[in-house]
């Protein structure tokens, strides 16, 4: 799928608008290297599927949900770049049970790896 900046750009501040009230009280992830900071900053998540994809506190339903990402919204990869982590089984997107990192309000939060895409 092919996304133009323009829109991915405003989708993402209508997306921003719910995440404004998410706490911040997490801490985001201790022990990251130079080289992880750096592939995470250099990766953006998409969202491919039809609607709105929840983010989540940790992988899985099961976690609190900390905000969404709008359809065709964009924000940074987490910690783990585009690497995907086995969590609980999900339905949306066709299902699965990987999940990934995206940084919301300086932290990580976690989205079903099938509702998204990663780029530059």
């Amino acid at each position: 799928m092919r996304l133009s900046i323009r829109t991915a750009a405003g989708a993402a501040a209508l997306g921003l608008l719910a995440l404004a009230a998410a706490p911040a009280s997490a801490a985001p992830r201790a022990g990251l290297d130079g080289a992880a900071t750096a592939r995470a900053s250099a990766c953006y998540v998409y969202n491919v599927s039809g609607g709105a994809v929840n983010i989540r506190s940790g992988p899985g339903q099961r976690y609190t949900q900390i905000g969404t990402l709008a359809k065709g919204a964009k924000l940074p990869c987490g910690t783990d770049g585009d690497s995907g982590t086995k969590g609980q089984r999900y339905t949306s997107c066709g299902g699965g049970d990987y999940w990934s990192t995206i940084r919301v309000n300086g932290r990580d939060g976690w989205v079903a790896s099938e509702c998204v895409a990663f780029g530059v």
